[in-house]
């Protein structure tokens, strides 16, 4: 156990190093343009528009040393061989719809006081119901991820052309900074952005939260460099009984298809870590077309209007022995994001009689990508999200997806399934 935290405790050591001294090279201070909400966006720019110019001109303290993403280009202080050049065809789409907003600080995070593990305010009680949601115990430097979040989010330019991005999602309601989630996602954040061994130069990483989240977790995900973005809440009210309460709020993931800002989104689960930049997993598969005879009512609009267009929906296998009969796992997946195809899945997600309740949004989306539907799911290889990793599979994953932070000694000990063979003391470098 003691060492298992201090993996951790060393992990959060390294980000923070990195985190300082990529600001400290002159990374561009928060500019409110870039956080604004969607209903924001057309008064904005009716009013105060300027140009990608305009709005990055930097201090003279700035000219004097360049960003963490010319020092991540020009390959110094720490170059990644595994980074390779260019990046998407980029087409415009249409704007996103208004629902989600991005984190914006109200007054300088400097100014905060230092965060602790419990925030401001009233808030109701948050138990464990299981023993991987209990708190860790190991130490966070809040108050120095505080001060970091006036900084811009890294990789992402809001005016510039339309892009790939990475995303997760935290739908924890523990209000604590030591929330293994919490932690788990700034171990995320930590390797699609910084790491040498992983990280992208390209694409940014986008933490989608529930409305829930406290703005203490949110501004230390900001000073992390991910961008930090509210989805619109979805009630779900499953048909059966025994349905966990935390899968509830993830039918909230659904809004991520109306983020048409960006081309493509990787989406990963927080408790998938890649051990290597996967920046080839965006392009694995090619545009889809729609199988116009296997269209159902279900694929047509209330209005009448029918949904049926090129669109991408990759993921990897749940189940690694029976592969071709399994469904794909939705904790590490590609999808494009359309304001149609949200709209399909928004209006269908009540029909809890279709789909098994039991696995909530997983099964949901399985069934709106199922195999036998005009929208197939496109199967990745194992390596892209290995489930419940095996021990002979050390060496062979891009991207391990389990609850490492409770499996010790290559066995995991509280009941969450799979072997994690040697993942369990490397994941955490």
């Amino acid at each position: 156990m003691r060492r298992r935290h201090n993996i951790v405790l060393g992990t959060v050591l390294i980000i923070v190093i990195v985190l300082l001294f990529a600001h400290s090279q002159g990374d561009d201070v928060f500019d409110a343009t870039h956080f604004r909400t969607p209903q924001e966006t057309s008064l904005h720019d009716e009013n105060s528009h300027q140009s990608p110019e305009q709005t990055t001109q930097s201090t003279p303290e700035d000219q004097s040393s360049p960003s963490p993403a010319a020092l991540v280009a020009s390959g110094s202080p720490l170059p990644d061989p595994l980074l390779e050049s260019g990046g998407p065809d980029q087409e415009s789409l249409p704007p996103s719809p208004a629902l989600a907003t991005d984190y914006s600080p109200e007054v300088p995070q400097s100014e905060v006081p230092a965060s602790s593990a419990e925030p401001q305010g009233e808030q109701p009680t948050f138990e464990a119901e299981f023993p991987f949601q209990k708190d860790l115990d190991v130490e966070f430097p809040a108050s120095i991820l505080n001060d970091l979040s006036i900084h811009k989010p890294h990789n992402y330019d809001p005016n510039g052309p339309q892009t790939y991005a990475y995303a997760t999602f935290m739908a924890t309601r523990n209000p604590s900074v030591k929330d293994p989630y919490f932690l788990a996602i700034h171990s995320l954040i930590y390797r699609i952005l910084w790491s040498p061994r992983s990280r992208t130069a390209k694409y940014p990483l986008v933490v989608f939260v529930a409305d829930f989240v406290t703005p203490e977790q949110r501004a230390l995900l900001a000073g992390a460099g991910a961008i930090v973005r509210e989805l619109t809440p979805l009630e779900w009210n499953p048909n059966v009984p025994g349905v966990q309460k935390r899968w509830k709020d993830l039918f909230a993931k659904l809004n991520m298809w109306a983020e048409t800002e960006f081309q493509r989104i990787l989406f990963l689960d927080a408790d998938a870590f890649p051990l290597a930049n996967i920046d080839a997993m965006f392009e694995l598969v090619d545009m889809q077309q729609c199988k116009e005879e296997k269209l159902q009512l279900d694929d047509f609009h209330g209005d009448g209007t029918l949904v049926c267009e090129p669109y991408i929906f990759a993921g990897v296998r749940q189940d690694p022995v029976n592969m071709p009969t399994s469904n794909i796992n939705v904790g590490s997946m590609v999808f494009t994001p359309s304001t149609r195809m949200h709209a399909r899945l928004i209006q269908n997600y009540v029909k809890t009689d279709r789909y098994d309740c039991l696995m909530a949004e997983q099964a949901y989306l399985n069934w709106q990508f199922s195999p036998d539907g005009a929208f197939p799911a496109s199967p990745l290889g194992r390596e892209w999200g290995g489930v419940f990793p095996q021990e002979d599979e050390e060496g062979k994953l891009k991207v391990v997806h389990e609850k490492i932070w409770v499996a010790r000694e290559g066995v995991d000990q509280e009941g969450v399934g799979g072997a994690v063979g040697g993942y369990g003391e490397i994941l955490w470098e």
